[in-house]
């Protein structure tokens, strides 16, 4: 049975590739037939004019020599602008991405897009992946072998189905479940703490999937109050985008590894605790899983509303430059979608532990009592 699970859960990874490949996401906004992206790296910098703003931001023009990492290896002369929105300072040797648009019939133009970063990303991650089995050893990496997964399953299966218009709830729903299914086969294994996780992850979800609907209809805020509004209307009139739940569904996976962190955290308590005391009832383990709850509750709280709290300073500031008004901060959609995400994201961590505590006495006492 366990083969036939296992081997399941791999032919639906290779079938959400297959199906990812194959989705037609209809007319594009934006048609990049003539433009391409290709790395490259600066051979000389033939001329420069460069000076610091506000502390040490480059800004002036450098006109530079690009050898392009194409079939070709073509050499090209580019005209680099550096400007407060646009700060590309190069020197010899840079990595750089080149914009290269090629109209049909017309010259190509060449300008610098960035630095090239994917050298740097790829020894970032694996120092990462290094620090992780050193501390973690096997256990460690597969962790990361499931972070990988979660992430794969978002961006193949989750964010494809969501931009072709099913709906966004529903998806991140399944999302969350699918990544702990994982989590828990590759992890914990077939043991009663995975099945502690799976039931209370989806229990967990689809009660804050109510709380979200709640909450929209009493402060009438909705995916509708994104910043990102009129972009995400062109793609509903494109491929049918339903709007109303992405607010959930970036909520949803924001707090889905504080929710499972919590839910291990105490299955995996109270699982020592039935260990050492078989005869415990279902009513002390619970007892027992909302104290220790208590506990890692304080922390993982502070922990999300500053995560997400962190990511609106630069927000915060320029509100202040203008001078806004507190009645006007606090009415504003971006005020109140920070404070519904922080307190829905919140909510999902406090919802688990209960729900934890209590299915884990359910699932513990009745595992022992059919190995007595």
């Amino acid at each position: 049975m366990k083969k036939i699970i296992n081997l399941i859960l791999i032919l639906f990874l290779i079938g959400v590739f297959a199906h990812w490949k194959n989705l037609e996401y209809g007319n594009t906004r934006w048609n990049q037939e003539s433009i391409h992206y290709i790395r490259g790296e600066v051979t000389k910098v033939l001329e420069e004019q460069i000076e610091e703003k506000y502390g040490n931001l480059k800004l002036g023009y450098q006109r530079v020599e690009v050898q392009l990492h194409n079939k070709d290896k073509d050499v090209v002369t580019i005209h680099n602008e550096l400007s407060t929105t646009h700060s590309i300072f190069l020197k010899e040797n840079s990595p750089v991405v080149v914009l290269v648009d090629h109209p049909e019939n017309s010259s190509p133009y060449y300008t610098i897009y960035n630095h090239d970063r994917s050298f740097s990303l790829f020894v970032a991650a694996l120092l990462f992946l290094l620090l992780l089995f050193a501390v973690g050893g096997k256990h460690g990496m597969l962790s990361a072998l499931v972070l990988g997964i979660s992430i794969y399953l978002i961006f193949f299966f989750m964010l494809p189905l969501i931009y072709l218009g099913h709906s966004p709830i529903l998806l991140t729903i399944i999302t969350c479940i699918l990544c702990c299914i994982y989590l828990c086969v590759l992890v914990y294994g077939y043991t009663p703490m995975a099945l502690v996780n799976l039931i209370s992850v989806t229990i967990g979800f689809s009660l804050a999937a109510l709380l979200f609907y709640a909450v929209s209809y009493f402060t009438h805020i909705s995916g509708y109050n994104l910043s990102e509004i009129e972009g995400l209307f062109l793609i509903t009139n494109i491929t049918g985008l339903k709007i109303h739940g992405l607010l959930f569904a970036g909520v949803a996976i924001a707090s889905y590894g504080a929710a499972q962190d919590i839910s291990v955290s105490i299955s995996s308590s109270l699982l020592e605790i039935k260990k050492i005391h078989p005869n415990i009832n279902v009513s002390d383990l619970f007892t027992s899983g909302i104290k220790i709850g208590r506990d890692i509750i304080g922390t993982m709280v502070d922990t999300l509303i500053f995560a997400f709290l962190g990511g609106s300073i630069a927000t915060v500031l320029v509100f202040i430059s203008y001078g806004v008004d507190p009645n006007q901060l606090i009415s504003s959609d971006f005020f109140a979608i920070e404070v519904i995400t922080g307190l829905i994201g919140t909510s999902v961590v406090i919802i688990m532990v209960p729900i934890s505590a209590y299915i884990s006495g359910l699932v513990y006492n009745h595992f022992y009592s059919l190995k007595k």
